[in-house]
C-alpha cells in the first residue's frame, strides 16, 4: 500500500507505479521571499505541520516561516484543497512556489 502522508517515502501506488511523494517545503530550508515586516530576504521554514487530508487524498500542510533578520513569523498552506495548490503567505500576501526555495 502507498501512504502519501509521509514525506520522501518511496512506495507503490494503486496503479503499481513506484515514485517519490511530497514537496520541497521542508524544515530549515530558505525561501527567497522578502519579509513583510523588514522587507529583507530570506525566510526560513521553521515548522511543517500536517493539517488535514483533502478530498483527492493529498495531505494538507501548514508551513510556518520565520524571517532570518527580524524574526517575524508568517505561514501558508501547501496542498490547499487539492494537490500542488499553494496558498498565500498570511501577512505578506505572496504565493510561494518551489522555485523560491534556496
Amino acid at each position: 500500500m502507498f501512504y502519501n502522508n509521509f514525506d520522501n517515502v518511496y512506495g507503490e501506488d494503486r496503479y503499481g507505479m513506484v515514485g517519490k511523494t511530497g514537496d520541497g517545503f521542508r524544515e530549515d530550508r530558505l525561501l527567497e521571499i522578502p519579509c513583510y515586516r523588514c522587507h529583507q530576504a530570506p525566510l526560513v521554514i521553521a515548522e511543517r505541520n500536517w493539517v488535514d487530508t483533502n478530498n483527492d487524498d493529498s495531505q494538507r500542510y501548514q508551513i510556518v516561516v520565520s524571517c532570518t533578520h527580524c524574526g517575524a513569523v508568517d505561514q501558508f498552506i501547501v496542498n490547499d484543497g487539492r494537490e500542488k495548490q499553494i496558498g498565500r503567505l498570511q501577512h505578506a500576501h505572496v504565493r510561494p512556489s518551489e522555485h523560491n526555495l534556496a
